[in-house]
């Protein structure tokens, strides 16, 4: 799987949606309670195919993602088939911060694992109001 599955919170946070994609499959509610009793191989692969179906949906809506901490802040700007990072941390004489500039090539199928690490990882995409600033940063990069 290129993705974890969703967790049962997850889940429970995406119930319409679940319920929209299994009727996609046509599988209606009664169904759905069957295969959960006769049928545990067709769930867990439904619950899978739904999982990757989610992860993939939402990292190819993201641009921009960002991690704040005491000590530093991460941002990357995702394209189609390169990531490119900036991060300003406490500079040698602690007052004037370092920046770190850099730049990952990837296949464009891999994008959206690429997202799915740094998200994992505690990063969170960015709102999209937030965009122009951030394409200002990125400038230079």
């Amino acid at each position: 799987m290129r993705f974890r599955r969703l967790t049962e919170e997850e889940f429970a946070a995406l119930e319409s949606e679940f319920i929209k994609f299994l009727s996609s499959q046509g599988i209606d509610a009664a169904e759905w309670q069957k295969a959960k009793i006769e049928n545990p191989h067709k769930v867990e692969y439904l619950l899978d195919e739904f999982s990757t179906f989610f992860w993939e949906s939402t990292t190819s809506r993201i641009t921009y993602l960002e991690k704040l901490s005491d000590e530093d802040r991460w941002v990357f700007k995702f394209d189609e088939t390169t990531a490119r990072v900036l991060r300003w941390f406490s500079g040698k004489n602690g007052i004037e911060p370092e920046v770190y500039k850099g730049t990952k090539e990837f296949p464009e199928e891999a994008r959206g694992r690429e997202i799915f690490m740094l998200l994992e990882q505690g990063l969170l995409p960015c709102t999209e109001d937030r965009h122009p600033e951030l394409e200002e940063l990125f400038k230079e990069v």
